[in-house]
């Protein structure tokens, strides 16, 4: 049996994140790893965007992984627009799970975030210091959807991101060359980006690159909320 087999889902857990209300369940041994046993770690992450964001906002949260973030997002503010993108499939399905259990309205969108469309190899086998999955251009791992960010606002009718959280193992460098109308748009103001140090170096890049190309876009306030937890904004956009 693959070790990430789908399982039947286990009781939800219910949790208060920064003053939000949530509850999750997982269906993959992987997924269990990400339950917020201690919520306490997200809070001050949780406080920063909560100052930044408002219910106008467009919320694209890429490695969505089990919802987490959009879970909370959503329950703090009901009338963002959200859209999600998780290329697993278990995975997906305890996202879309917890998204019906928080009663958050989202978009999922089944693709892996590059900087070209196609397919990519997408390894589930091999974990990642998270338990998640990376894409690996090596073409070892399960053949994944990939899209770049411009082409799905282009051609699927999706809404422009205002706020965008990223967490993709080092693929966080694709998803800016493949995004570069998005994240230079007037409507981008704000981005949070974990960075993945050993898989941008296994891509020829680097957490400089990620910063230089992000401020090439017009984000001109930059700092890490953690060791690797970039936020940017566009200091000449409000809320």
């Amino acid at each position: 049996m693959d070790r990430d087999e789908e399982q039947p889902f286990e009781k939800s857990v219910q949790t208060t994140i920064c003053g939000v209300d949530v509850q999750f369940r997982v269906a993959s041994e992987k997924g269990r790893r990400f339950r917020p046993d201690d919520v306490g770690i997200y809070d001050e992450i949780f406080r920063n965007i909560f100052s930044e964001m408002n219910e106008d906002d467009v919320f694209f949260d890429i490695g969505a992984h089990i919802g987490l973030n959009s879970c909370v997002i959503g329950r703090r503010y009901p009338e963002t627009g959200i859209v999600c993108f998780e290329p697993h499939p278990q995975t997906r399905a305890s996202l879309e799970t917890n998204l019906e259990l928080n009663e958050i309205d989202a978009l999922v969108m089944d693709c892996a975030i590059s900087n070209s469309d196609g397919t990519i190899a997408f390894d589930t086998q091999h974990d990642t210091p998270g338990g998640m999955g990376e894409v690996r251009h090596s073409g070892q791992g399960k053949e994944t959807p990939v899209r770049t960010l411009d082409s799905v606002i282009r051609d699927d009718g999706v809404p422009s991101p205002t706020v965008i959280m990223s967490d993709i193992v080092g693929e966080e460098i694709n998803l800016l060359r493949g995004g570069s109308a998005a994240f230079s748009s007037p409507k981008m103001r704000l981005v949070y980006i974990v960075t993945h140090d050993q898989p941008l170096e296994r891509l020829g890049s680097s957490k400089q690159e990620v910063e230089d190309l992000v401020r090439s876009y017009g984000f001109d306030e930059l700092e890490y909320l953690r060791d690797n937890f970039l936020k940017a904004k566009k200091s000449d956009q409000s809320r």
